[in-house]
């Protein structure tokens, strides 16, 4: 089944998590050097390629030295204005031994919640792959407040795959997929396969969050959610294991594959919206509380 959502893509969006691109509280570049060849080769291979990219604040916190996430907001803010630079340093210097370059896209809720916002952040991504760049996409940390926050960039990549009319979304995480409740790690309690999106599958949702990480893995079930009912394909997978996207593609059995709804033709703008206030009806939800 999984060859079935991996032959002939056009338009892949990877998220590349916190977890994947530090260790030990310092950022490692092996890491992301692995996976822009990787997403190299894709790209020789004629498919446009998204990149939404934690990592800005983890980054700013190994540069600065501090042991645990800033609690304050103009702390986070302050730590991403230190980490984006260096993030998009490494990401530069990786695709450019494969000939590639890269460009910089910042965005805050505001810029997807609204039409036009959001139809011209889609013309700008699109210009960007015209002249053989790969976009490189985070959450703008440094001027986003509670108000205007995605929450994690795993809404942000299920946004973002929405939009693009992606044909694959690929969720690099700390984990080989999705586990069964209460023995995650286990090879034998890895779910590799989940076709419906429903409240049994969230029962087994726990968190694992640590000081340099935000989300977690309900947030992560409710990205996906979004991605599978506009149609498309959702692989987690650890974003630290060998060749991880080349062995998706080849159809090895790694992380979880979400299965897919079927797709409406010629409607991502009618899933995008219903997504866009699914997000905006969790996050009033949880300001009320």
């Amino acid at each position: 089944m999984r060859q079935h959502f991996t032959k002939n893509i056009k338009r892949l969006v990877v998220k590349v998590g916190t977890s994947v691109l530090t260790r030990d509280g310092h950022f490692d570049k092996t890491v992301l050097g692995d996976l822009a060849a990787e997403l190299a080769a894709f790209i020789r291979n004629g498919v446009d390629v998204f990149i939404v990219s934690s990592g800005a604040i983890g980054a700013g916190m190994s540069i600065l030295k501090l042991k645990a996430r800033p609690a304050a907001m103009e702390g986070l803010q302050a730590s991403a204005a230190v980490g984006q630079r260096y993030l998009m340093q490494c990401y530069e210097e990786a695709f450019s031994k494969h000939g590639i370059s890269t460009g910089q896209v910042l965005l805050t809720w505001e810029d997807l919640a609204h039409p036009k916002r959001f139809l011209n952040a889609k013309r700008t991504l699109l210009q960007i792959q015209k002249w053989g760049l790969v976009p490189v996409i985070n959450e703008n940390d440094t001027v986003a407040t509670d108000e205007i926050r995605f929450g994690d960039n795993d809404r942000l990549s299920s946004l973002l795959a929405v939009l693009m009319e992606a044909d694959v979304l690929v969720i690099l995480s700390d984990t080989n997929g999705f586990y069964r409740e209460g023995c995650s790690g286990r090879p034998e309690c890895r779910i590799p396969l989940v076709d419906k999106m429903e409240s049994a599958v969230f029962s087994h949702a726990r968190e694992s969050k640590n000081s340099f990480t935000v989300g977690g893995m309900a947030a992560k079930l409710k990205a996906i959610e979004a991605g599978v009912e506009a149609g498309i394909p959702v692989f987690l997978a650890d974003g630290r294991e060998s060749k991880v996207l080349s062995r998706i593609f080849e159809g090895e059995d790694i992380g979880t594959l979400f299965v897919p709804k079927k797709r409406s033709q010629g409607d991502w703008v009618s899933h995008f919206l219903k997504h866009v206030r699914s997000i905006s009806d969790s996050r009033k939800e949880a300001r009320s509380r």
